[in-house]
């Protein structure tokens, strides 16, 4: 099946309605992350641990099913298989995939008749629009299963399987949990960390599991090297292991040692925590727990957004330079722990400077930088921007 299979151009003032959706891209992709996480178990799951990631793969498919129809093309089944390929080695169940297009599918429908209006509207038209989106959903949802079938028939994916079977928490004794282990190359019994990763930069040959591996580590992970398990003997091999990831171009979160496979799970759940606590595109790594205010910003993502509205509300309205001057300034003043001479050190300005921006900080905030209560609050508040430049 080739990119060409939905080649029939969309009529013009059909492509005047996806033209107009495109140019609202982010609050369309905003609504249908929400509507998957209300309409979906998995997809709840995942807004929940990482919603900025939800949020990014909904644009990113939004805009190239809709770009396609606005320049004629046809659909590009490819990135919609490589998608599938990726998401099966990663062990995301083909329904709840199937089911995100189909909610989806219906979401451009809807929003296609909302941008219309019913002036523009008319049996014919509806028909037309709804033929194309949903011939559109049937060629993506071919193209995904397709990809699914290709994983299952990979040699690899039965270890892939029984390591996703761990750290899902799906075997239930402790013998099938030892079995998989000795299946996939781990110690039966021991110290562990759990680590997720995320590749920041382009280009670079060298994958998490490749390093360790050339450096006689014992680990285990998906396909992809996006999560995995690493044994380690000793509370000095975690500084170590800490060494190695920051020796490659990637954002890693790690969890405490433990040991134990009913752990795994909540371990796993800790380290992805703990790489949200790096900013997007930033390279590192964290140890969950390494900064708690910045763990729990990350831990509840949501939570921490309804602080920011209620804390830098004022702050967040101004022009985006003049708002960056001044949150610069707050994030300097606490990095200088509450000094107005070791910030204007941080940011090259005269401490006056400092101070008269501080004040406008708390004339917009409301908030008394000399009260505790709102001082924590403002540094919660900025730490999920940090994370989050742009909280929906």
């Amino acid at each position: 099946m080739g990119i060409e299979a939905l080649a029939t151009p969309v009529p013009r003032e059909h492509r005047e309605l996806v033209r107009e959706m495109l140019a609202r891209l982010p609050e369309f992709a905003d609504r249908l992350a929400r509507l998957l996480s209300e309409e979906d178990d998995f997809y709840r799951q995942v807004d929940h641990v990482a919603p900025g990631e939800l949020r990014q793969v909904c644009r990113a498919n939004l805009e190239r099913a809709l770009t396609a129809l606005v320049e004629g093309r046809g659909l590009a089944l490819d990135a919609a298989r490589k998608t599938g390929l990726v998401q099966a080695r990663q062990g995301i169940p083909l329904p709840a995939v199937l089911r995100a297009f189909r909610i989806g599918g219906t979401f451009v429908y809807e929003a296609l008749l909302e941008l219309a209006g019913p002036e523009f509207l008319n049996p014919t038209r509806t028909i037309e629009i709804n033929s194309y989106v949903w011939k559109a959903i049937d060629l993506y949802s071919d193209a995904l299963t397709t990809a699914y079938d290709e994983v299952a028939a990979e040699p690899s994916h039965a270890n892939a399987r029984l390591l996703d079977d761990l750290l899902r928490g799906r075997l239930v004794s402790q013998a099938e949990m030892e079995a998989a282990a000795r299946e996939l190359g781990l110690p039966t019994a021991g110290m562990f960390v759990a680590v997720v990763t995320e590749r920041v930069e382009a280009g670079g040959e060298d994958s998490v599991e490749a390093l360790l591996h050339a450096r006689r580590w014992r680990s285990a992970w998906r396909p992809g090297g996006e999560a995995g398990l690493v044994a380690v003997d000793r509370g000095e091999d975690v500084r170590r292991l800490r060494e190695v990831l920051s020796s490659l171009p990637v954002a890693a979160g790690m969890s405490r040692p433990f040991s134990g496979f009913p752990d795994v799970p909540d371990a796993l759940h800790r380290a992805r925590i703990a790489r949200r606590s790096l900013p997007a595109g930033t390279a590192g790594v964290v140890v969950f727990g390494d900064s708690p205010v910045t763990t729990l910003v990350a831990a509840a993502p949501g939570m921490a957004r309804d602080v920011v509205r209620s804390a830098l509300t004022g702050v967040l309205t101004l022009p985006g330079a003049e708002r960056k001057v001044l949150l610069d300034t707050l994030l300097a003043w606490f990095a200088g722990h509450g000094s107005a001479k070791e910030a204007a050190d941080r940011l090259f300005v005269h401490p006056n400077t400092v101070r008269y921006r501080l004040r406008r900080v708390q004339d917009l905030t409301k908030r008394d930088l000399t009260d505790p209560v709102d001082i924590g609050e403002l540094y919660v508040a900025l730490e999920s921007v940090r994370l989050d430049p742009e909280p929906s």
